[in-house]
């Protein structure tokens, strides 16, 4: 069983008595100066009620007040003669101690200050209670009056709050006098870290006494569940002096089990080594602990009101969870806005995705280039994404916020707790913690509904795209937030000699900086309505950077059945990581019979052409093909030796190819505006027929050989 503490009054009858001629007591309060509510001892003499404060813990509350002895008569009146107790609404008193030794004796034209607490049960509210005054009258008592506390908290603008409040002389028996320090619960998070389940809770100390105090060694702090099973909690940060009238938040770290049930938790205090026994103090933590949902704004946690995030809001504001043949792929958008007239710094961020009931968790980095600071009403806008299992869906995800605290920050001078997730004491020692940094979580939010959730297919939850339009990429490592990307092309032919079709996708890339970028490194898939897909293959030979103010195009190819329309695709975009920065809807764009045609950045438009057919003296035959070309550059885009070729072949009839002919972009034999002439030899006679036609190709070179795209067909 635990102790209760057993309640004694701290304030005792003096030895010296006032004349009862100096005074005509009133036996109720009545109104006093400026409208305050007083009992009066004369016209001039009464007490007043102030700093009004009533905490509940998780099994007791605590009454903390001021009484003022208001003097405004001509001699001196002696507080001794006067005793305080407080009254509950069903006519139960309980004792006033008062907090710190003071003179008693207040002389004419003073207000003496007397400082009391009063332990009270937790289920008493401010309507419930009043502050008696009372008289001694030698071995007896005789009542003046009672002060509301409702009253008291109403004018002060006070509400029900939940501390405890812990006397550490209870602890400390070298303390000179009672000294309180109330504790607050901030917000509290269940957070799967570095592979252990911890517990996080934000604790605001406060000193009441006049002088600094440290806390104790022999104090422990604790967290139990609804099982009276009990985890060990620590300081983050090592906790110094806490001066009067000087709040500290500091944070709280357990390492749980996965299975805690956090709406039955209770913080306690006691003596080191005496949970089981002795309770100093308690806290009901269940209702700190809060799962946001997306799109809920809140403000964003400080733990100082002069704090440079004051005014700073964030929102889970956009997240996707889509399968894919290697997990579940999740991404989530931590929106912070400045809603403050001032300037705030931007904290630095990371994101943990964990599945609320698994031990999973994905750390996610959004290394994104930003200013450090934003004005007004101005927002910025972290990305985070990561691979979970595929068994995973996005009703069990969570995704948690952390802060990376400062070494400043996370390091204090003084007697308090190590950085740890140990089960042992609570307040162990002067851990030094000058070369650690802690990241601690600020916010966490469900992703149930998040994109079109884990079962859809990726083409359902890619985005609607123009080709063309820049992409609107995730922040990534792997693409500079200077290099524009877009679709420029994707077109598909038939292989019939291998029974599959190629889909050739073209895509620009655009250097907005004014300095030289490397290319990027990507890589990318399509996938159908159906949820195939086919991965990318990147053209052999790019360059490695690209000039300020100048695009490059990058090809790849994909391999698809021959049962593939190509009609409803998702085109993927992942980083080096195989991170997922992008999905958009898109479809293989058709090949006009006639008229120009393009092979990005360049258009041909065949003009006229005739073919004739030529004999050799070695018994062979050729074609000869006059072309009449405008080939017209339709962007400025780098064409260098790595760009695409275009490739003639002569196909008979039956579809055999009889010959071939390339042509380059660049070079000497390039393709120009103009009459050219183009040679197909080693035809022999039979094979020429008049029914002989031409297929255009455009052929980019891969690591798993030539990947063509049909462009034209000629039949003279």
């Amino acid at each position: 069983m635990i102790q209760q503490r057993k309640m004694k009054r701290l304030l005792s009858r003096s030895a010296l008595l006032l004349t009862a001629a100096s005074f005509l007591t009133l036996p109720l309060a009545t109104s006093a100066f400026a409208g305050k509510e007083g009992v009066f001892l004369s016209d001039s003499v009464y007490f007043t009620l102030d700093k009004v404060s009533l905490s509940v813990g998780a099994e007791d509350g605590s009454l903390r007040f001021s009484l003022g002895l208001n003097n405004h008569s001509d001699g001196i009146v002696d507080f001794n003669n006067y005793g305080v107790k407080v009254i509950g609404g069903n006519g139960i008193t309980y004792t006033a101690k008062l907090n710190e030794k003071v003179v008693a004796r207040v002389k004419a034209g003073e207000t003496g200050t007397f400082k009391f607490t009063s332990e009270v049960p937790s289920n008493l509210t401010p309507s419930d209670l009043k502050v008696d005054i009372f008289r001694w009258n030698n071995n007896s008592t005789s009542d003046i009056g009672a002060l509301s506390v409702e009253s008291a908290m109403v004018e002060t603008g006070q509400t029900l709050e939940q501390q405890a409040v812990i006397n550490l002389k209870e602890i400390d028996t070298t303390l000179v006098e009672e000294t309180l320090v109330t504790a607050k619960l901030g917000k509290s998070y269940k957070a799967y870290k570095d592979g252990v389940w911890m517990v996080y809770t934000d604790l605001t100390l406060s000193n009441e006494s006049n002088a600094s105090v440290k806390l104790p060694d022999g104090l422990e702090l604790n967290f139990q569940d609804n099982k009276g099973l009990t985890y060990g909690a620590q300081f983050v940060a090592n906790v110094g002096a806490l001066l009067p009238e000087q709040p500290v938040t500091v944070t709280l770290q357990a390492a749980v089990p996965a299975s805690l049930d956090t709406n039955h938790l209770s913080l306690l205090f006691s003596p080191k080594g005496k949970v089981k026994t002795t309770l100093l103090g308690t806290l009901n933590a269940a209702k700190t602990f809060s799962v946001g949902r997306l799109n809920d704004k809140i403000a964003y946690p400080n733990k100082d009101a002069s704090d440079a995030l004051n005014g700073l809001v964030m929102s889970t504001s956009w997240a996707s969870a889509v399968q894919q043949t290697d997990g579940l792929h999740v991404q989530a958008n931590v929106t912070l806005t400045n809603e403050s007239d001032g300037i705030v710094t931007v904290p630095n961020l990371t994101g943990e995705f964990q599945a609320s009931r698994s031990n999973v968790g994905v750390t996610s980095s959004d290394n994104a280039v930003r200013s450090a600071y934003l004005s007004p009403n101005e927002s910025t806008t972290f990305h985070f994404q990561g691979v979970v299992p595929a068994s995973l869906n996005a009703d069990a995800l969570q995704l948690v916020v952390l802060e990376k605290q400062s070494a400043a920050a996370s390091t204090t001078t003084g007697t308090g707790t190590g950085t740890g997730a140990g089960t042992g004491a609570g307040a162990a020692g002067n851990t030094d913690n000058s070369k650690q940094v802690a990241s601690l979580p600020v916010s966490v939010t469900s992703l149930a509904g998040a994109g079109v959730a884990g079962e859809a297919t990726t083409y359902a939850a890619a985005s609607a795209y123009k080709i063309g339009d820049p992409f609107k990429l995730a922040s990534t490592n792997s693409i500079d937030s200077n290099m524009d990307m877009s679709l420029v092309e994707l077109g598909m032919s038939v292989n019939t000699d291998f029974g599959y079709k190629t889909v050739v996708a073209k895509y620009k890339l655009t250097n907005k900086s004014t300095t030289t970028l490397t290319l990027p490194d990507f890589q990318t898939d399509l996938t159908n309505e159906d949820g195939y897909t086919y991965t990318g293959v990147r053209q052999t030979n790019v360059a490695k950077n690209i000039a300020p103010n100048t695009s490059y195009v990058l090809n790849y190819s994909y391999m698809v059945p021959d049962s593939e329309d190509a009609d409803k695709l998702a085109l993927n975009l992942y980083d080096t990581n195989r991170l997922a920065i992008g999905s958009y809807k898109t479809e293989v764009q058709p090949i006009p019979a006639t008229g120009p045609i393009s092979v990005y950045p360049f258009t041909i438009d065949f003009d006229d052409y005739s073919l004739s057919a030529t004999y050799s003296k070695d018994n062979s035959y050729s074609y000869r093909l006059r072309l009449d070309l405008d080939v017209q550059r339709q962007a400025q885009v780098i064409t260098d030796a790595n760009f695409s070729s275009l490739v003639f072949e002569v196909v008979d009839t039956e579809g055999r190819l009889l010959s071939s002919k390339p042509m380059t972009f660049t070079g000497q034999q390039r393709i120009l505006s103009g009459v050219q002439f183009l040679e197909f030899n080693n035809i022999r006679s039979e094979q020429i027929t008049s029914d002989s036609y031409f297929n255009i190709y455009e052929v980019i070179t891969t690591p798993n050989g030539e990947a063509k795209r049909l462009i034209r067909t000629i039949k003279p």
